[in-house]
């Protein structure tokens, strides 16, 4: 991760001569955090993961000269990644709704395991809502604080914590089956 210095001096130079070589060390320093939120929201497509951060990234280069200076390049790149994964979202199910077609979430295996293992909770988080599961992923894995996530979703910070409330309920009762 940057610090807040090295971020503003690497956007200057991209935005006052056209930097490449500047975005490209933005890419390089978030590529990892950035690729490992679209891998949570996209339930582990990685091809989609690709394309997802490849038209974040292209989207970014485009409007850097957009960015206000008080937004962390980290939180906009964030919220930008969040912007296309919903917008695919929606594309995907526009096409389902146009060839009628209406897959219903797959039931969760019952298994009689005695623990919870790193494939329970990732069923379980997989098993949440996008929405939810962005929630999740940027509080508990990028450490974003509600104010943060707030900014990256667009949503009022009210919303952000009821949405976090109600997955952290769901991942409750889920996991209760594994006696954690």
């Amino acid at each position: 991760m940057l610090t807040r210095l090295q971020e503003i001096s690497l956007i200057a130079r991209c935005v006052a001569a056209d930097d490449r070589h500047a975005f490209g060390e933005l890419v390089e320093a978030y590529s990892d955090n950035l690729r490992r939120f679209l891998l949570s929201l996209t339930k582990g497509d990685v091809s989609l993961v690709d394309d997802l951060a490849q038209e974040t990234f292209i989207k970014a280069y485009l409007s850097v000269r957009s960015l206000e200076g008080i937004t962390r390049f980290h939180t906009w790149l964030f919220r930008i990644a969040y912007n296309e994964f919903v917008s695919h979202t929606r594309r995907v199910r526009n096409l389902e709704s146009v060839n009628a077609l209406n897959p219903l979430d797959e039931p969760a295996d019952e298994t009689d395991q005695p623990a919870i293992t790193d494939a329970n909770l990732h069923e379980a988080i997989m098993s949440l809502t996008d929405t939810q599961r962005a929630i999740i992923q940027l509080f508990y894995f990028e450490d974003f604080s509600i104010a943060r996530i707030s900014t990256v979703t667009g949503m009022p910070q009210s919303t952000v914590k009821s949405h976090l409330h109600r997955a952290r309920g769901r991942l409750a009762s889920l996991l209760e089956k594994y006696r954690y």
